[in-house]
């Protein structure tokens, strides 16, 4: 091969080796979950998954209350939140976030437990009883609330004790400091079937118009990355299509997550994940906000009615086929 030949054909090689693109690094993402229960688990199943990889993400879950989450948006060091409806009364008080996914609706993930020898019957009987809930204004609070709406009483003849999470709040049931505790429904089973309490209501049975769980992303995350905020909401409609489709998979996934036996994940999955618990779309109903409103008024999470369609958006959302 003579010189020139030679170098031309070195040229050419070099150019190739220069102009491959490097493959692009995932965008990470700290991302906060407000409850270890079967709907926020499908976080760390998607991860499990590959899902959230495929997507050119690096996703990083931790579990926090939703006090501590808010804190941790404000604070700069969360983009996104698996969290309770309840939080949305938050935003127009300033904290910065914005919900870009219906998550799940009704409340049928949680139920109320009580001992199993208590002499509690019924809900009517839970008049000046104490219930163990999460903390003040979480999810779990603003659902005891409504039972005291039901049976028109007044929000505080309930009386709520904030412990925690789900092994803080079966442990105040257990010691009986409290009468009830406000439990996920695969928690719920599980006592149930150990004989170590007895679920007295389901709430999906109470509040049927009520946007369960939503996925927020931070402001600051909207602003400076909203292909991550899309990105993410695409693995997030994968993994829950992939879980509809892939039963064995998902249930043994739940078992090893919650911590329960096959029997109790398998109840779960079969309560919750063919029947209509799930947005399959992420899109807000205007209706549900509008009760929703009204409902943060009723508990003094609001002072007024306010349209809460402002801070929600579905621009981030998959298409629809």
């Amino acid at each position: 091969m003579s010189r020139k030949a030679w170098l031309l054909c070195a040229g050419l090689a070099f150019a190739a080796i220069v102009t491959v693109p490097a493959a692009a690094a995932p965008t990470k993402l700290a991302v906060a979950k407000v409850a270890n229960d079967f709907a926020l688990m499908m976080v760390d199943f998607g991860n499990k998954l590959g899902t959230f990889q495929k997507n050119g993400l690096d996703v990083q879950v931790s579990l926090i209350t939703q006090a501590k989450m808010i804190q941790a948006v404000v604070a700069g060091s969360i983009d996104m939140a698996l969290a309770s409806g309840a939080t949305l009364a938050y935003v127009p008080k300033g904290a910065p976030l914005t919900g870009v996914a219906a998550l799940s609706g009704p409340l049928s993930i949680l139920a109320l437990v009580v001992a199993p020898g208590s002499s509690i019957k019924s809900i009517d009987q839970l008049r000046g009883r104490t219930i163990a809930v999460t903390n003040i204004g979480s999810l779990t609070d603003w659902a005891v609330s409504q039972i005291a709406l039901h049976e028109k009483w007044a929000p505080s003849e309930i009386k709520r004790v904030s412990v925690g999470d789900t092994p803080a709040r079966i442990a105040t049931l257990k010691t009986g400091a409290a009468d009830a505790a406000v439990v996920d429904i695969a928690a719920a089973l599980d006592l149930e079937q150990r004989g170590e309490a007895r679920i007295l209501i389901n709430f999906g049975d109470l509040i049927t118009n009520f946007q369960n769980q939503i996925i927020y992303a931070s402001d600051k995350l909207i602003q400076g990355n909203p292909d991550a905020v899309r990105s993410f909401l695409r693995a997030w409609f994968q993994t829950l299509d992939y879980a509809r489709t892939h039963k064995a998979e998902t249930v043994a996934f739940a078992q090893q997550s919650l911590g329960v036996t096959p029997g109790v994940a398998t109840r779960v999955y079969d309560a919750l994940m063919p029947t209509g618990f799930f947005s399959k779309n992420g899109r807000f109903d205007s209706t549900v906000l509008r009760a929703m409103s009204k409902s943060f008024v009723e508990m003094k999470l609001l002072d007024h009615d306010i349209d809460l369609s402002q801070y929600v958006t579905d621009r981030f959302l998959p298409k629809q086929n």
